[in-house]
């Protein structure tokens, strides 16, 4: 670490710059918009194909290991609330054992992060402008989804606290309406999974290979935790928020999994393009409908908003040390957020928005089947992170500490690494295949560009930076 009380080159051009505008509820409100989105209506057709009835199962081993990673991630969060999160986590992490495996690391999960999500947030919104062609058939969804692409990134462009603000609206509105849906999905049948015949159609196998496309709801854990900087009283709110997003979202869709399996068939489930619409449509026709419309849509649009929020803050907090071209650090001084880095990913969305429309669905899907490999990928290094920092850094005291540890080493994180780690092995090998030639493209970036270019910002330098509390 450069201990040198000289202001590093970096420190006056950044210092001030981002606004903090985040409290508590925002941050909840951007980790529970993140989370929701992808995974209950996109995940349960394929993960009921092969868990069947055990569907809840699935989504409760998923919650626990995400749970779990969430700790690890939080008490780095409360020592490092900075932008870019799991990029300065690995940075500072690995950077004892040997500086340039923690640049690396560090780089790898910044490219993980903006490629998976930039990737998906096309995807979503056409999902939200299919939702939005039910309610209102006159407008076609190849016009609606480059809209709202557009719409959201202008609305990241506002300022931090603009984005908060609706962004908690929306979340609070798919709760609820996800809440009343499933209370009326499980009280029309209440030991629905439990009266077929075959609980585990496919054995436990088909449950963890269920569970390994859960994944895809909870990829976005970490997005809350990228906004460090924006963030009131960073080492505080950002634990919790994460960690309260992560236990609201983890039991909604343990409740989505238990009743949309008491409200129709698993079998017809698998095959719909709309589960949770077929499921609801069973027990309350029409009205029902209104209300997965509903929740859908705030749902993907806040998944939207969690996409690119968390993609280019990613960005940013690569370029500003050079990792990536510096344009991408540009902060604009009126609104405080890093403009350039926003409309970079804004653009890279739109595209693939476009690429939805025009038909190109299936290699979006395998680019988000990538994005999957990644969450896991990244939540066992986060663990794996915290175990490094608790042999080679004993003497840092962090606000918020994992629970449960035997000489200062977290029992849990070790079982979340290895569960993690084990879930990969049940990726599709197409997913899989890109996950790892994407990491060997960041491998070569990082020698070929970054290695001599890096403009490090040591622990020292970046409270300077960012005055956290």
């Amino acid at each position: 670490m450069n201990n040198s009380t000289t202001l590093h080159p970096n420190v006056d051009r950044q210092s001030s710059k981002l606004k903090r505008g985040l409290g508590f509820i925002d941050l909840w409100g951007i980790g529970v918009g993140a989370l929701i989105g992808g995974g209950i209506f996109t995940v349960i057709g394929p993960a009921v194909a092969q868990a069947g009835p055990a569907l809840f199962v699935a989504f409760v081993i998923a919650g626990i290991i995400a749970i779990l990673s969430c700790f690890s991630y939080a008490e780095l969060a409360s020592l490092w609330p900075y932008q870019g999160a799991s990029y300065a986590y690995s940075k500072f992490a690995f950077s004892p054992i040997n500086k340039n495996l923690g640049r690396l690391i560090a780089l790898w999960c910044a490219g993980l992060y903006f490629l998976s999500f930039a990737f998906a947030a096309g995807a979503v919104n056409l999902g939200f402008a299919g939702y939005f062609n039910y309610l209102f058939p006159f407008l076609p969804a190849t016009v609606v989804a480059p809209i709202v692409s557009i719409l959201i990134t202008g609305l990241l462009l506002l300022g931090i606290t603009t984005t908060g603000k609706v962004n908690t609206i929306f979340s609070v509105i798919q709760v609820l309406s996800l809440l009343a849906i499933v209370c009326i999905a499980i009280f029309s049948n209440p030991g629905g999974p439990f009266q077929h015949s075959d609980f585990l159609p496919n054995g436990w196998t088909g449950v963890f290979g269920a569970t390994a496309l859960i994944a895809f709801g909870q990829m976005q854990v970490e997005a809350v935790l990228t906004v460090g900087e924006e963030a009131k009283q960073p080492r505080r709110n950002l634990p919790l928020a994460q960690i309260s997003a992560l236990i609201t979202v983890v039991i909604l869709y343990i409740l989505t999994g238990y009743g949309v399996v008491s409200s129709a068939d698993p079998a017809s489930l698998a095959e719909s393009k709309a589960p949770l619409t077929l499921a609801i449509e069973n027990i309350l026709p029409g009205i029902g409908a209104v209300l997965i419309a509903i929740a859908a849509l705030t749902a993907t649009g806040t998944s939207t908003i969690g996409c690119l929020l968390g993609s280019s803050r990613m960005l940013y907090a690569a370029a500003r040390e050079k990792a990536v071209p510096s344009f991408l650090n540009k902060v604009n001084a009126k609104t405080g957020v890093p403009q350039t880095a926003i409309v970079f990913t804004g653009i890279i969305a739109l595209g693939t928005t476009f690429m939805s429309t025009m038909g190109y669905g299936k290699a979006i899907s395998i680019a988000v089947g990538a994005a999957v490999f990644s969450n896991w990928l990244m939540m066992a290094i986060m663990n794996i992170a915290l175990i490094v920092v608790r042999v080679k850094r004993p003497e840092l005291k962090a606000s918020f500490r994992y629970p449960i540890n035997y000489k200062n080493i977290p029992i849990l994180a070790i079982v979340a690494a290895i569960a993690a780690l084990w879930i990969l092995t049940y990726i599709e090998p197409i997913p899989l295949f890109i996950g790892i030639t994407w990491l060997l493209f960041i491998t070569g970036w990082y020698f070929v560009y970054s290695k001599n270019r890096w403009d490090y910002l040591d622990e020292e330098e970046m409270e300077r930076i960012t005055k956290t509390d």
